[in-house]
């Protein structure tokens, strides 16, 4: 062999087999930080992954709970899935470190597994992309706008209302399953409140959107505990990843047919549109996506058309599904607690009387026991049980260094029920919120909307969506929950669902 080749052969496997030392010697160095923190037992090459695996979806929660109440004390605990480090944060203390740190803010890795749906929307983006579209976007949510969204979901509160009329003459006896119908009803809202479009969300065709992005959710999370499938290349090779593009498509081809529907109303007449699903006329107001085009002119930024997409997107996921969950669990809670139920009855008639005209946003905001209600609600059953950032430079939190590149998790599900914040955490108590109660608490031992600079900027929309929706409902029926807390079983695909739905019971009220 050529002498000079062989020279050239050695002095290559030298440098590469002094990098991959190097880079051994680096990770071992990592490995054994991060093992300092305290954790399960993992095993070489996929970690911890394993034990998430064989674990049913349904019981996955509880085995969460379980590792989080072994390891209370600390406030956090490390899970390896594969050779990614995931550290959990679960005590008001160890979360407030990452919430509040104004440069922790990008999202993890997961977060990338549903960027395909949401492209660099609110909720995936990070760095100067987050913070111009977060200054665009929070002009949006301004009071005086949240009255112009309050009127379409006054609007949708009254469909409702009659989609569980028909429903219980065709089955009186029955209960319903109120997951499905606040669903329905939260997409409603949503989408006029977003675009400006009023769509029938009763028909199945378009009911296939909210199907999907549960889908969506779900193959992210799947994907999260199989090691194997994060490289993008080798997971769209499998079936799990050519569905999740399927479903992707759906779910761009709805928003964009909203999209182009809307400018198409600005331009015919809305008996000359063929298409009956939708509904449209010259909008009596703004919606999200005027307020965001206007927003754009006056800070001369304008948005791409894609951008535009990924940021509707983001708004119509985040701001129907975690409505929708919050509601359904609404009515599971006071569907189990009657004095609770005789509480709200009893604060309807004090401000309501016997008028049967829809509430007012004057009447709405003085219903104080309904909003503790709610807030208790998020308390036990947050719709977003977990959010997740990438540690971007080496942290020191309860003692422990958390290492660039590392996760971070912060399981809000378990926070608010930490023994050490919340007395008998497992009741449900709405007067935990009465101001005598709350003065003194941790201000991260509540956080159903996060908090520091990435909380969710529709937080005040989803608590008056929340408000005007039950309120309906409850003005007209009593409820009871066809389960009972110890029989009912949630999952957490970015959004904390029921297992089995929302069963309820409706009794017109006297």
């Amino acid at each position: 062999m050529n002498f000079f080749l062989i020279v050239l052969l050695t002095i290559w496997f030298a440098i590469v087999f002094a990098k991959v030392a190097k880079w051994l010697s680096e990770y071992y160095k990592f490995v054994t930080t991060i093992n300092k923190i305290p954790g399960p037992k993992a095993h070489p090459i996929v970690g911890n992954a394993l034990t998430f695996i064989r674990v049913d979806r349904k019981d996955r929660l509880k085995l969460s709970r379980d590792l989080c109440g072994r390891y209370h004390v600390e406030g956090v605990f490390r899970i390896w899935f594969g050779t990614t480090a995931n550290v959990y944060f679960i005590s008001p203390e160890t979360v407030s470190v990452i919430l509040r740190s104004k440069t922790l803010i990008t999202k993890s890795e997961i977060y990338s597994f549903i960027q395909p749906w949401l492209g660099t929307g609110l909720i995936t983006s990070t760095g100067e992309t987050w913070h111009q579209h977060r200054k665009l976007i929070t002009p949006t949510f301004h009071f005086n706008i949240l009255e112009e969204y309050s009127v379409v979901m006054f609007e949708k509160a009254e469909v409702l209302k009659k989609c569980i009329e028909t429903e219980l003459k065709r089955n009186p006896e029955e209960p319903i399953d109120m997951y499905v119908f606040v669903t329905k009803c939260a997409l409603d809202i949503i989408c006029e409140a977003a675009m400006g479009v009023n769509i029938n969300v009763k028909k199945d065709e378009n009911l296939a959107y909210s199907t999907a992005i549960e889908r969506i959710s779900s193959h992210a999370i799947e994907r999260l505990f199989r090691p194997w499938l994060h490289n993008d290349w080798l997971y769209y090779q499998t079936q799990r990843g050519k569905e999740f593009q399927h479903l992707v498509e759906t779910a761009h081809k709805f928003t964009n047919k909203v999209i182009s529907e809307k400018k198409m109303a600005q331009k015919i007449p809305r008996q000359n549109n063929p298409d009956e699903n939708y509904k449209f006329e010259k909008p009596k107001r703004q919606a999200f996506l005027d307020h965001l085009l206007d927003a754009c002119e006056r800070e001369k930024m304008p948005l791409t058309d894609d951008e535009l997409r990924q940021e509707v997107d983001t708004f119509l996921f985040a701001g129907h599904d975690t409505s929708a969950a919050t509601m359904g669990w609404a009515l599971f809670c006071i569907g189990n607690n009657p004095e609770v139920q005789e509480k709200i009855h009893e604060e309807h008639f004090r401000i309501f009387g016997d008028s049967k005209e829809p509430a007012t946003l004057q009447q709405i905001n003085e219903l104080r026991y309904l909003e503790r209600v709610i807030k208790e609600t998020l308390r036990l059953f947050p719709a977003v049980p977990s959010v997740s950032r990438k540690i971007t430079e080496d942290t020191e939190i309860a003692g422990y260094k958390v290492l660039k590149g590392s996760l971070a998790s912060i399981l809000i599900h378990y926070v608010h029920r930490h023994p050490n914040h919340w007395p008998n955490p497992d009741k449900f108590d709405p007067d935990r919120f009465l101001p005598e109660n709350s003065q003194g608490r941790h201000p991260y031992a509540y956080i159903p909307f996060s908090a520091g600079p990435r909380n969710c900027i529709g937080q005040k929309f989803s608590l008056l969506e929340q408000k005007i929706v039950l309120t309906a409902i409850l003005r007209e029926w009593k409820v009871k929950s066809a389960l009972k807390y110890e029989e009912a079983k949630c999952y957490n695909d970015f959004i904390l669902r029921p297992q089995d739905g929302i069963k309820i019971h409706f009794t017109r009220k006297q």
